[in-house]
C-alpha cells in the first residue's frame, strides 16, 4: 500500500461513527505491517489520537512511543502526541523534556506547520499561554506582517487569541491578523 492509498484507508476508518470500530480497524490494519514498514507509524499515530480522545493515556502514550520507535514517516511528529499526553497528566518534568526535544526538532527544521499548531493549541488548552505564544509565533518568524498571503491562519489566529488572553498590546502580527480576516471576509465564497 503506498502513502496515498494509506491516506485513503485512514480517511475511511476515521469516518466510521463508532470509536471502538475505528480502533478495531486500526488494529487490523497494523497487523498487516511489519515494524519499519512505510505507513505503520502513521497508523500508530491515528490509533493513539483515538486513545487520547477516550482518555486512555497509557495506551495512547505507548502507541505514540511505538510510532517514535518505528521511525517511519508520519504526517505530524509523534513527539507532539507524547506532549499532549504529558500535558493531560500534568507531568511537568516530561512536558519540559518533550518541549526541549521539540525545540531541537524545530531548530533542525524537522517540524511542519501542523506540528506547531498542535503544540501551541495543546499548550494553550493546558493554560500555558506564554509557551503557547512562543509556538504560535515560531512559524511566523520568517514572514513579514505585510505578507498576508504567506500567513498560516491557524497560527495567526492562535497567536492573536493568546496575546489577548495575556493582555499584551497590539503588535504588527495582530494588525496583520485583522487585515487577513478583513481581506478574506471580502472574498466571494465559492
Amino acid at each position: 500500500m503506498d502513502w496515498d492509498e494509506l491516506g485513503d484507508t485512514l480517511a475511511d476508518i476515521a469516518s466510521l461513527p463508532n470509536r471502538a470500530a475505528r480502533l478495531t480497524e486500526y488494529d487490523q490494519l497494523l497487523a498487516t505491517f511489519a515494524p519499519g514498514d512505510e505507513g505503520r507509524a502513521e497508523v500508530l499515530m491515528c490509533r493513539a489520537d483515538e486513545l487520547v480522545d477516550d482518555d486512555l493515556l497509557d495506551e495512547a502514550e505507548a502507541a505514540y512511543g511505538a510510532a517514535v520507535e518505528d521511525g517511519g514517516r508520519t504526517v505530524l511528529d509523534p513527539h507532539v502526541g507524547l506532549l499532549v499526553v504529558a500535558l493531560q497528566r500534568e507531568d511537568e518534568a516530561r512536558v519540559d523534556e518533550l518541549l526541549t526535544r521539540l525545540i531541537a526538532l524545530s531548530r533542525a527544521d524537522e517540524l511542519v506547520l501542523g506540528d506547531y499548531e498542535w503544540i501551541a493549541e495543546s499548550l494553550e488548552d493546558a493554560g500555558r499561554l506564554r509557551a503557547a505564544l512562543r509556538w504560535f509565533t515560531i512559524p511566523l518568524r520568517d514572514i513579514q506582517p505585510g505578507d498576508l498571503d504567506l500567513m498560516p491562519p491557524l497560527c495567526l489566529d492562535g497567536r492573536f487569541r493568546v496575546r489577548r488572553a495575556l493582555g499584551l498590546p497590539v503588535d504588527a502580527y495582530d494588525e496583520a491578523h485583522d487585515v487577513w480576516h478583513e481581506v478574506n471576509a471580502a472574498q466571494p465564497q465559492s
